[in-house]
């Protein structure tokens, strides 16, 4: 079917989230707390993928026995699901291989001693190297040999599954593996490959390389269970009947109410429920009724489970129904979801401090996408440089104050407050000036200072910005025998022919200030109102 008739499911809600968190991190400063929070999010995708394997070989073994139940009407939809089988796992293969070279690019660990040793990203060394992956991916395009193989990939599950209803415009197929979705950064418009892996640390490469393959087996579980669905409820019936738990989202922010489907697979919509459940339990019976909550519906219940504290939360319960003949059956259910207190990161990447007149780059991380905050900057003004990557700009008026960037984030139409940050605003100091390489005063050969003929302005080793200034004028007056000869007016940074043959002819003891120094940059112009003086020995 289109993707218009296939509203996104529950359990793809699920994994965008993970897509959410993942993009999310990628615009953390890279520290090495951001770097141990990439192990975190990894190691939980993989355990994710480690689930969805499970649930898939569940999927595979139903429509096996069907099949063996009932070959003639069966036995065709097991043969496409064996292939959409084989087509996905080479995938995911390919993804593993790109995890294990992506090892030996930034460690020099080779790929089979990789495999050996069952190599995670908590064993990379090199874990903020980003030029070999920039290089790898890049400029060796592995990325685009990789977008390629998902393109082709979705087209094969097309082919496999054989019908008008299931096109690459499905929702199944165009909700994951994006990679023909455009992107802004530096206000020019980039290719998926650009934005996901240049410039990208090997931490953040190695768990997006994790989220493909949690894509993939999404893809897989999706379409196998939509295969399973096309076969006729009238003339097939499923062997088994269980309870499943679909929730809306498995992370859920303190405050907020964790949702979930609760339904019965394969019985009637229509069919009266009751469902009994308990929060922090792992089962649940009949036994336990007086203990319970219970909730009633018609073939679904939706439950609602308010949340306060913070953490992994566990709640089993039971479905209570009537069956074919009448007799009152119970299916039992168990599931789990982390609640995590709304937080966002702003973090400015030079220093704790915003620089009027000048782009201060910031990068804000939250566990949302960040086309999802909805940020508040004080009074100043914001560019995006990239995913959760901001310049900021504030006005000199702001100099000598503060302001507070205050991080909301819209879900499901609702705002979040995520968190605030306070900068101090402060002026652009003066930079330092220098006669030629780094002469700043004191007795010179007037060798010396012809070879140095020009004024330079720098920043102060300490000011962690780059920050160019350009020399527009300047004052030079000699003295000699406490006698000055009228000011020689120099526009630009290098000196005039006049002051060349005044140097040249110079004696002993011959004082030369340079006073009235005017610079610029893009903070602005600044008069530099020290007097720098040499004596010529």
């Amino acid at each position: 079917m289109g993707s218009k008739n296939c509203p996104e499911t529950p359990r793809q809600k699920m994994i965008g989230m993970m897509y959410l968190v993942l993009t999310a991190l990628l615009a953390l400063n890279v520290s090495k707390d951001i770097l141990n929070a990439f192990i975190v999010v990894n190691n939980a995708t993989e355990s994710t993928n480690k689930n969805f394997t499970t649930k898939i070989d569940e999927t595979y073994e139903q429509l096996r026995k069907a099949a063996e139940n009932d070959s003639i009407r069966v036995g065709e939809y097991y043969r496409k699901a064996l292939l959409i089988s084989k087509a996905s796992d080479e995938l995911v293969k390919y993804v593993e291989t790109m995890k294990d070279t992506l090892f030996f690019i930034v460690d020099g660990i080779p790929v089979d001693e990789v495999r050996k040793q069952h190599k995670s990203l908590e064993d990379m060394s090199s874990k903020d190297n980003y030029d070999k992956p920039t290089t790898f991916f890049i400029n060796n395009r592995r990325a685009y040999d990789m977008s390629k193989k998902f393109r082709e990939y979705k087209a094969q599950l097309v082919k496999i599954y054989d019908d008008s209803t299931f096109t690459l415009d499905n929702n199944i197929l165009t909700s994951s593996l994006q990679v023909d979705k455009k992107y802004i950064q530096d206000k020019m418009e980039v290719d998926w490959e650009t934005a996901t892996f240049n410039r990208t640390v090997a931490a953040a490469t190695y768990t997006l390389l994790n989220k493909a393959i949690n894509e993939i087996k999404n893809i897989e579980f999706e379409t196998v269970n939509l295969l399973k669905s096309s076969i006729g409820a009238a003339s097939f019936k499923f062997d088994e009947v269980v309870a499943k738990v679909i929730p809306n989202s498995r992370i859920v922010f303190a405050g907020d109410a964790y949702e979930a489907d609760i339904i019965v697979a394969a019985f009637d919509s229509k069919l009266p429920i009751s469902v009994y459940y308990g929060s922090g339990r792992d089962t649940a019976t009949a036994d336990h009724i007086g203990s319970l909550k219970e909730e009633v519906g018609i073939g679904v219940v939706k439950l609602k489970i308010p949340t306060s504290a913070v953490g992994d939360q566990k709640f089993a319960g039971f479905i209570r129904m009537k069956n074919p003949k009448g007799e009152t059956v119970d299916y039992g259910f168990k599931s789990s979801y982390t609640v995590t207190k709304p937080a966002a990161a702003v973090a400015a990447e030079k220093m704790n401090v915003f620089y009027a007149g000048i782009p201060n780059p910031v990068a804000i991380a939250a566990p949302v996408a960040p086309e999802r905050l909805r940020i508040n900057w004080g009074g100043a003004s914001a560019t995006t440089t990239g995913p959760g990557k901001y310049d900021v700009n504030v006005p000199a008026t702001l100099a000598g104050r503060e302001i507070t960037i205050e991080v909301s984030a819209e879900i499901d139409r609702k705002i979040t407050p995520m968190g605030k940050t306070v900068f101090r605003i402060k002026k652009v100091p003066a930079p330092d000036v220098f006669i030629g390489a780094g002469i700043t005063g004191g007795k010179q050969a007037k060798d010396i200072v012809l070879a140095n003929p020009f004024l330079v302005a720098k920043m102060p080793p300490d000011f962690n910005y780059i920050l160019p200034w350009t020399v527009v004028s300047y004052k030079v007056t000699f003295v000699k025998n406490g006698v000055e000869d009228a000011p020689i007016t120099i526009n630009g940074p290098q000196f005039s022919d006049q002051v060349k043959n005044k140097i040249q002819s110079a004696t002993s003891g011959m004082i030369i200030e340079f006073s009235d120094i005017v610079i610029k940059s893009i903070a602005g112009q600044q008069n530099i109102s020290k007097v720098y003086s040499i004596r010529i020995r």
